[in-house]
């Protein structure tokens, strides 16, 4: 039995390794330190493969060994490797925010996809180890909590996907645990006494019986964590509100500047349409796209109604662009309104599609609004007064086989919102949750757009997302069928998500 763990230097990776070593297993262990300094008993030449999963080609030299090696079967894929933070979102460094998102979310599903095969010809199984966190807004672990989300989110969708296959998906969900990563990221003693925590090697032991007896989809480990888990997925509103009380601040807020709304994916779709609506509504807009022919109809229609458009191009899958977006915005007039809006997709079977033009969906979706949002907060543009809308998607409540990295980017980005409303004094965040929407980018990637006028228009969406904003709502699901589906999938996750399978994945065919 081919075994093979990400993060087995240390901490819960460690243990389980240990535990499945006893057992008899073949391992292969996964981790970045130098073979020298690792346990002879446990790792060797022939188990250890060393790699550093923040580097985008892990997955690529992780498979290359395997061959090496000479193993085709893989049963048993644990994805443990994680990188946290704790502070406020304005102060996490660039770097390390990519570096979370590669090694937490990106070289998951590259692995996940790059391995397949090998899982594939044993039948094998692949576990997710998430966390309690994923289902809570956290002030001070905003983007760890996201990127814990969007894995959830992920494993919920292509878990659909690999059954066909014969591949089971697991997501696990443990608290926290002694393992030395809340003194390695910077937490206080004074603030968290991490030993009073369930220690790593009984979190792992629970973690491999629960691995080894069920297949369930999503397991909390331990009581207490099923309970938490169960309050953030169904406590809403009231918990952020506790959550924020308890939670960091950012500095208090300057007075409001003239509207000004600055609106990401301006090109067509729920984008331009909410940049006319936004111009009618007295707002000078700023368009953010890669696409600036679009984004200049845009313009152009916005001028013809009367009101003012700037346009930034940029690629918001580059942190550079991102980078100088951030500093232009610095240096003009104060946004009061940020709407994360652009977004792509890669639709099909996540085994056949490249992994390249899913990945890059991560990059669009996911770190490019944390990274447009955390470099405004540093600079200040953005605080406590500026209302902040982050466009999800109806695929929160009921999942997308057949855009499996889509939906992770959503569950992710919904996550941050909460998270970022408790960080921020009294908040002005919106998430909107669209659901079929008659845009061009509906059309390039339904596997089936017979019903197309069933879909909601985009100026309704825009209309009903001004109004929210207008109102001050913290949550938006346009239209009465988004919330019917919604109520359904929180209801019945299992049975919608077996609706939303029949519905688009298996119209790709096979």
């Amino acid at each position: 039995m081919h075994i093979l763990i990400t993060g087995a230097t240390s901490g819960l990776g460690l243990e389980m390794a240990r535990i499945y070593q006893q057992k008899g297993a073949s391992l292969v262990l996964v981790g970045r330190q130098p073979l020298a300094q690792l346990d002879p008993t446990l790792f060797t030449p022939t188990t250890y493969c060393r790699a550093d999963l923040g580097d985008p080609e892990a997955a690529e030299q992780i498979a290359t060994w395997l061959a090496a090696q000479g193993i085709q079967t893989l049963d048993l894929l644990i994805h443990n490797a994680a990188v946290g933070y704790y502070g406020r979102p304005a102060d996490q460094p660039t770097g390390h925010l990519l570096q979370m998102v590669q090694v937490n979310l990106t070289t998951p599903i590259a692995l996940t996809h790059a391995l397949l095969p090998l899982l594939t010809a044993a039948q094998g199984k692949i576990v997710f180890v998430s966390s309690v966190a994923s289902a809570l807004p956290t002030a001070d672990y905003a983007t760890y909590t996201a990127t814990k989300a969007a894995l959830d989110g992920f494993a919920r969708s292509v878990r659909l996907e690999l059954a066909q296959a014969g591949v089971r998906v697991q997501t696990l969900h443990p608290g926290a645990a002694n393992t030395g990563m809340h003194a390695k990221i910077g937490i206080p003693p004074t603030q968290m006494d991490w030993n009073r925590f369930p220690t790593a090697e009984a979190t792992a032991s629970q973690m491999v019986r629960i691995i080894q007896r069920t297949d369930k989809g999503n397991v909390a480990i331990g009581l207490g964590n099923k309970v938490l888990r169960q309050v953030g997925l169904l406590g809403g509103t009231p918990l952020e509100w506790a959550m924020r009380r308890g939670g960091r601040t950012m500095p208090p807020s300057t007075p409001t500047s003239p509207a000004h709304a600055v609106i990401t994916g301006v090109a067509e779709g729920i984008g331009r349409a909410l940049a006319l609506r936004l111009s009618q509504a007295g707002y000078r807009i700023t368009g953010i796209d890669v696409n600036v022919g679009g984004a200049v109809e845009t313009q152009a229609a916005v001028r013809q109604q009367g009101g003012e458009m700037a346009i930034l191009p940029a690629d918001l899958a580059n942190p550079a662009d991102i980078a100088r977006v951030v500093q232009t915005l610095a240096e003009g007039p104060r946004p009061t309104l940020l709407v994360h809006n652009a977004g792509i997709s890669a639709a099909g079977h996540f085994a056949r599609l490249p992994i390249a033009a899913q990945l890059k969906v991560v990059a669009v979706n996911f770190s490019a609004p944390l990274l447009l949002t955390t470099g405004l907060l540093a600079a200040g543009v953005v605080d406590g007064q500026t209302q902040v809308v982050l466009i999800s998607s109806l695929s929160h409540y009921v999942g997308y086989p057949g855009a499996a990295v889509y939906a992770a980017t959503k569950d992710g980005l919904a996550s941050y919102g909460r998270s970022l409303a408790t960080a921020v004094p009294r908040p002005r965040l919106l998430t909107v949750y669209p659901g079929p929407t008659r845009t061009a980018h509906a059309r390039r990637y339904s596997p089936d757009n017979s019903r197309e006028q069933t879909r909601m228009a985009p100026e309704m969406v825009a209309e009903q997302v001004v109004a929210a904003v207008q109102s001050g709502r913290r949550r938006l699901l346009p239209g009465t069928a988004a919330k019917l589906f919604a109520l359904l999938g929180t209801l019945a996750p299992t049975l919608m998500g077996h609706a939303m399978k029949r519905a688009i994945l298996d119209k790709f065919g096979e």
